[in-house]
């Protein structure tokens, strides 16, 4: 018997304990606010998204982004550059394909120190009949040497040209399945060039190959307000 009611002693002063942390630890919660306490963040980790703190932009890309035939001074760049009040470096090249934007990239891009880059590429593939495969290779390495410097990748859709509307809605659907898997930015200038038959709006083109003055503004206006 008293064994037995030695046991129930036991077991009483064991719930007495078990209560008595159980309050101290709702009193440092609700200490806190009623709020969990702060896990601290890692120090090293990068959190900060560099275009807010860097707003330089570097524009990669062919004839389109050189703002051909006109001067560069014409270019798209210019215009987002003059909306958005922050540098928009044109390096735009005729005749390019993603892979000579690629080896061009650590001294066109990196270089630079941007916090984005926008990558126009696609057109000069589609006219050279570079093969699907090694343009998505390309633009993939352009991404990742992006991500690896710290810098926001932006992709900007190949338009329409004469004679190519096959192949470079190819590379469109691709870039944009990938930009929607990656998460990554994209611009399709389309939209601000022309209709829904892939002709381009009036007033907008030279020779229905590249745009006039109004085309290339139109095209700038677009890119400053998806990247406002």
């Amino acid at each position: 018997m008293r064994t037995y009611r030695l046991e129930i002693r036991l077991i009483q002063v064991a719930v007495g304990l078990a209560l008595i942390v159980l309050i101290a630890g709702f009193a440092g919660f609700w200490g806190q606010g009623g709020k969990a306490p702060v896990v601290p963040v890692n120090p090293d980790s990068t959190t900060t998204n560099p275009s807010l703190s860097n707003p330089k932009i570097v524009a990669l890309g062919d004839s389109f982004t050189l703002g051909y035939p006109l001067d560069p001074e014409y270019s798209w760049t210019v215009r987002t550059a003059e909306v958005l009040q922050v540098p928009v470096i044109n390096k735009g090249k005729s005749r390019q394909t993603a892979k000579d934007l690629l080896d061009r990239f650590d001294t066109d891009v990196v270089a630079e120190k941007p916090g984005r880059v926008i990558i126009f590429a696609g057109i000069g593939d589609a006219l050279q009949d570079v093969p699907l495969t090694e343009v998505q290779t390309n633009i993939k390495a352009m991404v990742e040497k992006a991500k690896s410097n710290h810098i926001i990748p932006i992709l900007a859709l190949p338009i329409e040209y004469p004679g190519e509307r096959e192949s470079i809605n190819e590379i469109r659907e691709w870039e944009w399945g990938y930009a929607q898997q990656e998460e990554i930015l994209t611009l399709d200038f389309s939209k601000a060039l022309f209709d829904t038959e892939g002709k381009y709006l009036t007033g907008l083109t030279i020779n229905d190959k590249y745009p006039n003055a109004k085309g290339y503004k139109a095209m700038g206006d677009y890119a400053a307000q998806v990247l406002k």
